[in-house]
């Protein structure tokens, strides 16, 4: 009877068991469908970044050469026998003929860009990319800038005619077309947007800097140099922030190719690219002006009476000299070969981003007690955000080792766009609207600008301000600074170095003032001396400190 009772207690079991067995492989099969949807949402957004990305440089190469083909014809006799006024040798007349294609150049400037613009949204959608709604946003926002003169008007310094184009209306139009009528935006592109926000103290726009207050990640360097040295006296917050809305860059504000135009009568830039215009204009049969005036030079050979100094070129701004890879890329560490230095240049470049949300299903399921109604319990799944850019690059040389912008002036030589590492040319300033933290911790700023207690600010943020309000009352506060670092540590020589505590030990160690490695006594047990701080290992990184990587920090 007894054996009877104890089979009896049994009943049950293995199909509790079973029942465990069945929701474990359950859950294990949810979570091999959410690392499967990753990969393919990662796959799926890098492709169409990349294909965005190219789509968008293909445009800057087409419209830079079309701009140095434009300089060509104006170094060129056909300025005088092909364009308006023909035959017009005069001063007023090649004058006119200059100004017609100079306009032309501005106009290419504006357009070119903005066809690569729309280019690249329909690449990405070809790729199953969706239209973002934060990107669309933005750009409706800078549509809505450009019709209000407050922002775009000449009274704040913007010039509505640019080397004759009015560029205003037509450009508005086209970006209407590719956000609206072309259903919206899906990737986001590099933008250089007159009256971007110029924010005093600019470490407040640092997103880093939140994100290493929300871990006491103390070795950040901003965090550093705060706990260490900042005065948190009174509103230590106080900011300021000011828009040049003449900033404007006089073309395309997306994709920009970084061209201006010289003085009219430039001859410095025409003597500097005679060289790689005499080559290039044989390759088309076409004769260069001389700068004589054939009634009085027996050197004139192009039969023109007026020399050149009536002309205007358009040039590669400092930005395509200045903005090179630095030696990190260079050497061969991060490239599998060294970087061919005619391609060692700034400049244009097109960068695309776009973000995907996904739910995860694994999240939304949990085990409860054998013992509960419910013993898997559904909850709301977690949602992950996908971000993935991509960096294209129009690429052109004079010659071998000879980058394009040596000549002055912008010239046809550009044959090929090309993908390259994000971080060796990462057009993205202190403020990217289209990044959505920034564009938050933007309109976030501006509500703490009117803020003067940030423990009781009387209101509440903006959407996205409540994570930036709590790292800053984190570091408004005393006792969560001193236990980063103390400015009231006291050295007492015992060692090892004892921790802070606002109750307990007031004049303890912060993180960083705290010993990490130490000398020791003959007995090689009792430490006499500090050898090293935690700060000190802030600055070392050996493949797993968490010191600064000399490097690029994104590659793709």
């Amino acid at each position: 009877m007894g054996t009877r009772r104890h089979r009896g207690s049994e009943r049950g079991q293995t199909l509790i068991l079973g029942v465990l067995a069945i929701i474990i492989l359950l859950i294990a099969t949810l979570i091999i469908f959410d690392l499967a949807s990753m990969v393919k949402t990662k796959f799926r957004s890098q492709t169409a970044v990349d294909a965005a990305a190219l789509a968008a440089t293909n445009w800057q190469v087409e419209s830079l050469n079309l701009i140095g083909e434009l300089n060509l014809v104006k170094a060129c006799t056909v300025l005088v026998s092909d364009i308006f006024p023909l035959g017009d040798d005069s001063p007023e007349g090649m004058a006119a003929s200059n100004d017609i294609l100079t306009e032309m150049q501005a106009r290419v400037s504006f357009v070119g860009p903005l066809i690569g613009f729309g280019a690249s949204q329909q690449a990405a959608k070809n790729n199953r990319m969706t239209v973002n709604a934060h990107y669309t946003s933005v750009v409706t926002q800078h549509i809505e800038h450009l019709e209000d003169d407050d922002y775009y008007g000449e009274d704040v310094g913007v010039a509505q005619e640019i080397e004759g184009y009015s560029w205003r209306q037509p450009y508005i139009d086209m970006l209407y077309d590719i956000n609206v009528e072309g259903g919206g935006i899906a990737v986001a592109p590099n933008a250089e947007f007159a009256g971007l926000p110029d924010i005093d103290p600019s470490w407040l726009m640092d997103l880093g800097l939140y994100d290493a207050i929300a871990a006491k990640y103390w070795c950040y360097p901003t965090l550093r140099w705060l706990l260490q040295s900042y005065s948190f006296d009174g509103k230590w917050w106080d900011l300021e922030i000011s828009s040049e809305y003449a900033d404007f860059t006089e073309e395309s504000e997306y994709l920009t190719l970084f061209t201006e135009f010289s003085d009219a009568g430039d001859v410095v830039t025409r003597e500097q690219a005679m060289k790689y215009l005499t080559e290039i204009a044989a390759e088309r049969l076409l004769i260069i002006s001389d700068e004589y005036d054939d009634d009085d030079e027996p050197d004139d050979t192009d039969e023109i009476n007026s020399p050149l100094p009536y002309l205007k070129w358009c040039l590669y701004e400092s930005t395509w000299e200045d903005d090179v890879p630095s030696s990190e890329w260079t050497d061969g560490t991060y490239l599998r070969s060294g970087l061919k230095e005619e391609y060692a240049y700034g400049g244009a470049v097109s960068k695309m981003s776009c973000s995907i949300e996904t739910d995860y299903q694994s999240s939304a399921y949990s085990i409860n007690s054998i013992r509960s109604d419910k013993l898997v319990q559904r909850t709301t799944p977690t949602t992950v955000k996908s971000e993935s850019s991509a960096l294209s690059k129009p690429l052109g040389a004079l010659g071998s080792g000879i980058p394009p912008y040596v000549s002055g002036m912008v010239l046809p030589v550009f044959d090929k766009s090309r993908l390259i590492p994000l971080a060796m040319q990462d057009p993205s300033g202190i403020y990217d609207p289209f990044d959505s933290r920034q564009y938050e911790l933007y309109e976030f700023l501006q509500w703490l600008d009117e803020v003067d207690d940030l423990d009781n600010p009387g209101s509440s943020p903006p959407a996205g301000g409540s994570y930036f309000l709590s790292c800053l009352q984190k570091l408004n506060t005393e006792s969560w600074r001193s236990s980063g670092y103390n400015r009231n540590f006291v050295d007492t020589g015992t060692y090892p170095t004892t921790a802070y505590d606002e109750d307990t030990n007031p004049t303890g160690a912060g993180w960083l003032q705290m010993g990490h490695l130490y000398e020791y006594d003959a007995t090689g047990l009792t430490p006499i001396a500090i050898i090293e701080t935690n700060e000190d290992t802030c600055d070392d990184w050996e493949g797993s400190g968490p010191g600064q990587r000399y490097g690029p920090s994104v590659l793709h």
